[in-house]
């Protein structure tokens, strides 16, 4: 997925200024460079605070493709992580969840040392892909010991405080079957017109044709599901384009964007992360199942109590459907500069993965 920036330049460098003088009033900013990753702003910058000059990172909602209470979890959410897990985050330096001139909510945040990988996994020394998929595993078990969580549904902020959103549609569930396939008939009502986005969609019925099919198939196949484990912090969007790493090793410095996450089944993590660090078309099936038995070991040893037994499998074979229909109906602003021939490969390899469960 390209995933590029497409509001970065909607920040200028006074605001920039403005920002971190709101947060650090002492702190001059010397320079700034806009990050081509992501679609808010994210700016790295050198600042002189007086006592040193040091690199620190900006990030502020710009795009509106997250709720504004969902966006304020994430400076909260990297103290959690920071405090309370061995998961590797920037510390966070100031925050500010609303503001009357400037983008908000706004984080300031430490500088990592590290690469972004995103597009470029194929580059990796074995050795090193291994490292991050081990890593993947562990975070992964020590963010889900932080549950469970008082219900399903999306991470944020109420009266300053972070919560699971009770909200009057259906993101608050009790049960999360129920949530997946409201969240999933959602996904498929956008697929008869573009997707999510469908002021960027190049062919607006791209997959419209197998909507019904996928409708009539989760509608019996979703409550049939095995019973759901408790809901824990999803990080659904763990890749290697919100990593941080050393190329060399395969040490994950940093695990970034935490601005968008989930009360859900820890399985539903599972299966989401499994289909964005593996490529069975790239690696091969020995490869990718080698992969996949050290991304579960990883888990298993942080969280014993933790079984990949059937009814879990089950859940996280239906959980990547769903998963792909996501991505599909994200496939015009995923792939929005990418060439035609390149989305149309993109939207095949999706068809041909539907099309093995109905």
């Amino acid at each position: 997925m390209t995933n590029e920036s497409t509001s970065s330049d909607t920040v200028d460098d006074d605001a920039v200024r403005g920002m971190v003088g709101e947060l650090e009033p002492t702190w001059t900013v010397e320079s700034i460079e806009r990050s081509e990753h992501g679609t808010d702003f994210v700016g790295l910058l050198t600042v002189d605070t007086g006592d040193e000059r040091r690199r620190v990172v900006l990030k502020a909602t710009t795009a509106g493709l997250v709720d504004p209470a969902v966006a304020r979890s994430e400076p909260r959410l990297l103290d959690l992580v920071d405090r309370e897990t061995a998961i590797p985050v920037p510390s966070v330096v100031g925050y500010r969840d609303d503001h009357g001139t400037y983008p908000a909510p706004f984080t300031l945040m430490e500088y990592v040392d590290g690469e972004n990988l995103e597009n470029r996994a194929g580059s990796l020394a074995p050795a090193a892909r291994d490292r991050i998929v081990r890593d993947a595993g562990a975070n992964l078990a020590r963010l889900h010991a932080l549950g469970p969580l008082p219900a399903y549904g999306r991470v944020g902020v109420e009266d300053g405080e972070l919560t699971v959103l009770d909200t009057d549609d259906h993101s608050h569930r009790e049960d999360f079957r129920e949530k997946l396939l409201a969240d999933t008939e959602e996904t498929l009502d956008s697929l008869t017109d573009g997707g999510f986005f469908p002021e960027l969609a190049d062919d607006p019925e791209r997959f419209a044709d197998l909507v019904p099919d996928a409708r009539a198939f989760v509608r019996e196949a979703v409550p049939a599901l095995p019973e759901a484990d408790p809901p824990t912090y999803n990080h659904w969007d763990y890749r290697y384009g919100n990593l941080l790493v050393d190329p060399e090793t395969g040490e994950t410095r940093a695990v970034l964007d935490w601005a968008n996450l989930s009360a859900a089944d820890p399985a539903y993590n599972l299966a989401k992360v499994e289909t964005r660090l593996l490529s069975p078309e790239d690696d091969g099936e020995t490869r990718t199942a080698d992969l996949r038995e050290t991304f579960r070991s990883a888990y298993r040893r942080e969280r014993p109590s933790w079984t990949f037994d059937d009814a879990t499998l089950e859940r996280m074979a239906l959980y990547r459907l769903t998963d792909r229909l996501d991505a599909m109906a994200c496939l015009p602003l995923w792939y929005q500069d990418a060439s035609p021939k390149e989305r149309d490969d993109v939207a095949a390899d999706h068809r041909a993965f539907v099309h093995e469960f109905f």
